[in-house]
C-alpha cells in the first residue's frame, strides 16, 4: 500500500517553475520505487491550477496563515517535504514569510511527523561584486532548517554554511536533469554537429557575454547549427554568420531529449551563480545526455565534483588544442559525473529520510 506525503513548492504547470518540474519529476520517482505518493501544497495563492496534475492531487494554499496551511493538509500523510528556494516565497525584497515557519512548526507538533527541508537556494543581497546573505530572510532559512528533521541541499556551498546553523550532518546532492535520462549515449562521431542552448531566459548571458567566442567555438569544432530553446529571446539571426540558428521556444521534455541526444554539445552561462553548477536542472541535462557541456567561463564548482577542462570546457580559441578522442573523454567524464545523482539515487535519499 502506498503511503502519502506533501510536496511543498512555489508553483506548478501551467506555470513555469523549475522547482515545480524537479519535484514533479521526484515525485514520480518516489511513487515508482518508492511507494510514496505525493499531495502537492502550491504555496502562491490566487493561481489557478488543477486539481491533478501529472497524476498527483494538487492543492493551493487559501492564504499565508498556520490556519489555512493546516486547513488543507490531508490527514494521513508520512512527511512534509519542503522545496524552499526562498525568491518564490517573497512579495518583496524586504519580505520574509515567517508565517511558513510557524505553520510547520504547528503541523509537526499536531501530526508528530517529519519535516525534510530541500534548500535549492540562500537569500542573498548582491551589489556590483558584493554578495552577502540577506540579513531579514535568512532568519527564515535558519528557522527552518533547525525545525527541520532532515536538511537537504543541490550544492556543497549552501551544505557549508547551513552546516553552521545546525548540529547534525547536512545531504548534499546535485540536481538531476528535469528533461530526462537516456540508457543510450551516442558518442560524438555518431551525432549532429550542433550547439543546444537551452534554460530559462536567463540563457540570454550566453549570447550577451560570449557570442564572439561562442561562433569562434562553432568554427573550431566544426558546428553549423544552433538550437535555441526556451522563452523566445528574439535574436537576430544576422548576428550568426555561417551557422544555422533555430529559435525553437518552449518544447516538450521529450522532444528536447531527444535533440540533445542528438547533438554535439551545450552551451551555458552560470555566472550569476559561481560555485553553483551543482545545482543547475541545464548542466544536469546536458551531462545526463552525454554533451559536451560548454561554459562562457570558469565556474568554481569543484565542490559538487565539477572540474573544468575535466566535465566542462570553456568556450574560446584554447578549444583547438583537442582532438575528438579529448573531446569525447570530456563527454564521457560530464556523463559519468551525473550517474550517481541521476533521479533514482536523488529519490532514494529522499526516501530514506522521510520513510
Amino acid at each position: 500500500m502506498n503511503k502519502t506525503i506533501i510536496q511543498i513548492v512555489p508553483r506548478l504547470p501551467p506555470y513555469t517553475d523549475g522547482v515545480g518540474d524537479y519535484a514533479l519529476r521526484l515525485a514520480d520517482k518516489l511513487l515508482k520505487d518508492h511507494r510514496l505518493s505525493t499531495h502537492f501544497l502550491v504555496f502562491q495563492d490566487g493561481l489557478q491550477i488543477d486539481p491533478i496534475i501529472n497524476g498527483f492531487s494538487a492543492t493551493v494554499i487559501p492564504a499565508h496563515t498556520t490556519d489555512a496551511f493546516l486547513s488543507v493538509l490531508p490527514t494521513d500523510i508520512e512527511g512534509i517535504l519542503l522545496h524552499y528556494s526562498n525568491y518564490p516565497y517573497l512579495k518583496g525584497k524586504f519580505d520574509a514569510p515567517f508565517w511558513l515557519v510557524d505553520a510547520l512548526r504547528a503541523a509537526r507538533k499536531q501530526r508528530q511527523i517529519k519535516l525534510v527541508v530541500m534548500f535549492h537556494e540562500l537569500p542573498r543581497l548582491k551589489w556590483k561584486n558584493i554578495s552577502v546573505l540577506n540579513p531579514i530572510q535568512s532568519i527564515v532559512s535558519r528557522r527552518l532548517a533547525r525545525l527541520a528533521s532532515t536538511i537537504i541541499t543541490d550544492s556543497g556551498k549552501f551544505k557549508a554554511k547551513l552546516s553552521e546553523w545546525v548540529n547534525y550532518p547536512v545531504t548534499c546532492i546535485p540536481d538531476f536533469s528535469t528533461v530526462g535520462e537516456p540508457e543510450n549515449i551516442p558518442t560524438l562521431d555518431q551525432r549532429e554537429r550542433r550547439i543546444v542552448i537551452f534554460g530559462s531566459s536567463d540563457r540570454h548571458r550566453v549570447y550577451q557575454n560570449a557570442l564572439p567566442r561562442l561562433l569562434e567555438t562553432c568554427k573550431i569544432l566544426g558546428i553549423t547549427e544552433i538550437c535555441d530553446i526556451g522563452k523566445s529571446l528574439d535574436l537576430n539571426p544576422s548576428d550568426f554568420p555561417g551557422i544555422r540558428l533555430i529559435q525553437m521556444g518552449f518544447q516538450s521534455a521529450e522532444a528536447i531529449s531527444q535533440l540533445m541526444l542528438n547533438s554535439w554539445a551545450g552551451c551555458f552561462d552560470y555566472t550569476r551563480f559561481p560555485g553553483d553548477l551543482g545545482k543547475s536542472t541545464v548542466f544536469a541535462a546536458y551531462c545526463a545526455h552525454g554533451l559536451i557541456p560548454l561554459g562562457t567561463q570558469y565556474n568554481p564548482s569543484e565542490a559538487d565534483g565539477i572540474k573544468m577542462n575535466e566535465n566542462y570546457l570553456v568556450m574560446g580559441e584554447h578549444l583547438r588544442q583537442l582532438n575528438s578522442s579529448q573531446l569525447q573523454t570530456i563527454a564521457d567524464n560530464a556523463h559519468q559525473w551525473y550517474k550517481p545523482h541521476c533521479q533514482m539515487e536523488n529519490a532514494k535519499v529522499f526516501a530514506s529520510h522521510i520513510i
